[in-house]
């Protein structure tokens, strides 16, 4: 456009200049051509052809302008449905962020097919769908996410995880979590998702054969791979002992891994195991070994009742405790159990009283009690019943 004017201001410079010479003398030009004869002056001449130059070169702006027009005409429309589009879309998405559920449904898919990015829209609107409990809508829109944009299938099959995960359809869940591991075995939110599955499905063998993957601690995070491999252990170590397998108790803890093992949750369950299977050999091996690295009040209550053909060699155990941990009051009940099992009952005595004297229990109150009339103190066994009653009850004066 600037060149026009430009070559525009120059022709009438130029007229102007050629009528200033002119002007005095016009000149004389005859055009002839068999028997056309056209006479004119030299300005007149320069008129002509002027005129007959910008008539060519309108006419065809003219003719190209009437041509483009309907390209020009489906393009403005076109550029006025996509913005229409992208406006919808965006206010969709606000109206998603804002709650408003069935009104970003309806945003988003009324102008999704005019979208450029359409497949987007369908992806929010089956978010929407979700959260007003339309499960069809929801499948229907993710089906067309499938059709428009089928090299998403990936971020498909995320999100439709993520939305049978918040309707706690975990079955679902763990199938399309398999079906992005097989994409994308290493993606790290596809193995949080199938681990989070298995231990909704209490499908502890299998959540423990994932977490045991190379690369599946550092994947999922340090604590959350502790915390879901923990659960497995301890369900499958309960497990073994409901179906009364010994051998599959001590399976389960082999392959358990060190990390695990030195929580305090799994040990105590695989002490518990033991103790219920009637391994009180193994059982005391184990929570002696523990109770050396470290103080845990429920092994010690667990050791109590462990049969032994030496009870004078458990009672030097706990009595090294007790020098190890200190008096600790479940240690004080412990050892004033055993003792009343190998009948020292002065030594029995001065345990449970030490208990009850820093920490009174209901059980302490009875074994107090039964080593009362085991030695013929009747009057004192009917005291410390009435106190561990009233402990037990929490209403003094009973």
């Amino acid at each position: 456009m600037i060149v026009f004017y430009l070559i525009l201001v120059l022709a009438l410079v130029a007229g102007g200049v050629a009528a200033l010479q002119l002007g005095a003398e016009t000149g004389y030009v005859l055009l002839r051509y068999g028997p056309w004869v056209v006479e004119t002056s030299l300005l007149g001449l320069v008129v002509a052809v002027a005129a007959f130059f910008l008539a060519i070169y309108y006419g065809l702006k003219l003719i190209g302008f009437s041509v483009s027009l309907p390209r020009r005409w489906r393009s403005a429309l076109e550029s006025r449905r996509a913005d229409a589009a992208r406006e919808s879309f965006e206010r969709g998405l606000l109206r998603l962020f804002e709650g408003h559920w069935k009104r970003a449904e309806v945003e988003l898919v009324r102008r999704a097919a005019d979208h450029h990015a359409g497949h987007l829209n369908y992806l929010a609107a089956a978010r929407a769908a979700q959260r007003v409990g339309a499960g069809e809508r929801r499948d229907r829109y993710l089906a067309l996410v499938r059709e428009r944009a089928p090299q998403l299938e990936f971020a498909l099959l995320l999100t439709q995880a993520e939305l049978q995960r918040e309707r706690g359809e975990f079955a679902l869940v763990r199938d399309t979590a398999l079906q992005l591991r097989q994409k994308e075995p290493t993606h790290p939110y596809a193995l949080e998702l199938l681990a989070e599955s298995h231990d909704e499905l209490a499908e502890w063998a299998s959540l423990r054969a994932l977490l045991a993957e190379p690369g599946a601690a550092k994947a999922m995070g340090s604590a959350r791979w502790l915390e879901l491999s923990a659960r497995a252990a301890e369900e499958l170590l309960r497990a073994a002992v409901a179906a009364a397998q010994l051998d599959a108790l001590k399976a389960v803890w082999v392959a358990t891994p060190a990390e695990i093992q030195a929580l305090d949750e799994p040990a105590r369950a695989y002490a518990a195991g033991l103790a219920r299977l009637n391994a009180d050999a193994e059982a005391r091996g184990f929570i002696e070994a523990r109770l050396e690295r470290g103080w845990d009040e429920i092994l010690v209550r667990l050791y109590g009742p462990l049969y032994t053909e030496d009870p004078v060699a458990q009672l030097a155990v706990l009595e090294r405790w007790l020098q190890l941990h200190g008096e600790q009051p479940a240690l004080l009940e412990t050892a004033g159990r055993v003792c009343l099992k190998n009948k020292l009952w002065g030594k029995a005595r001065s345990y449970l009283e030490a208990v009850v004297q820093v920490a009174p229990t209901p059980a302490a109150y009875l074994e107090l009690a039964k080593l009362c009339e085991l030695t013929q103190a009747r009057a004192e066994a009917e005291q410390h019943y009435r106190r561990g009653l009233e402990l037990a009850t929490g209403q003094p004066g009973l």
